[in-house]
């Protein structure tokens, strides 16, 4: 038997609904310019940090479709204060115990940290080979001051208040805290890692557990879509050379993703010295 002739229908409505049933274009919804500010901790005097963040922030201008503002504070009381009354701004670039103090209690979202992690190492003029903790007791030690993560540590290394440096903590950055051993204004020093490579002829005496390294939060009034911008801007940093300097200037290799579960607890070092 011959295949009969295939029929077309001639109903309009049917040729309405093929006609509504077949998707048309995805529209991508755009993202609005927005103006984001960043305050970084006073880890550097505030005219010396608006030179190390600049090209951290003229990167970002250029990859992301935002402009961005640094906010700094003149030394960590009053950048303390701002946080203790719940100063909330766009973006944060902070020490890890300080990036858990914002995601527990104000709901920001770690977006990247550095690669390597951090630590924070005693480091001082000693004759021992092998120098103690109890070598700098009663003994002038700099540092920055709280609630600096160096400071910090240095205090959870002398539990006993009886037991304990004379801290000097009025330095305004760490390399100012070290340059102070040198002035013999103090015997010994705290300082971060990437520092404390670079002064071979002072000895190690304690070095703390690793913790995430200058991270960068974002507040929950930042944008999903903006705040995966800037992320996947940030991780992508080490492959342009062009900018190059922003890394330099942070003195890292590049920035990773970061997670919750990275900073979870780590508040507990404000709260263990009574500061939150």
């Amino acid at each position: 038997p011959q295949n009969e002739p295939s029929i077309e229908s001639s109903d309009p409505a049917a040729a309405e609904t093929t006609a509504e049933s077949t998707p048309g274009p995805i529209e991508i919804p755009t993202i609005a310019p927005m103006t984001l500010t960043l305050q970084v901790h006073p880890i550097f005097p505030p005219e010396q940090a608006d030179l190390v963040y600049a090209p951290l922030l003229d990167y970002l201008r250029e990859t992301t479709p935002h402009d961005y503002e640094l906010a700094t504070a003149q030394d960590f009381h009053r950048f303390w204060l701002s946080i203790r009354r719940g100063n909330q701004p766009d973006l944060v670039l902070e020490d890890a115990h300080l990036i858990a103090l914002r995601i527990q209690r104000d709901g920001y979202t770690p977006l990247v940290q550095a690669s390597e992690p951090a630590t924070f190492s005693l480091i001082g003029n000693s004759m021992n080979m092998e120098p103690t903790l109890d070598e700098y007791i009663a003994r002038p030690v700099s540092s920055m001051p709280a609630p600096s993560l160096g400071y910090l540590v240095l205090q959870s290394w002398y539990p006993n208040p009886m037991a304990q440096p004379r801290v000097i903590s009025n330095a305004t950055s760490w390399l100012e805290a070290i340059e102070m051993v040198f002035a013999m204004e103090s015997e010994a020093t705290v300082a971060p890692h990437n520092m404390v490579s670079r002064y071979v002829n002072l000895a190690v005496v304690q070095t703390s557990d690793e913790f995430p390294h200058t991270s960068i939060a974002a507040s929950p009034a930042v944008p999903d879509a903006v705040q995966a911008q800037i992320r996947d801007a940030l991780t992508d940093l080490h492959n342009n050379s062009e900018h190059f300097g922003a890394l330099h200037e942070l003195d890292i290799d590049q920035f990773i993703s970061a997670d919750d579960l990275d900073y979870e607890g780590l508040e507990q070092w404000l709260q263990d010295f009574g500061l939150f």
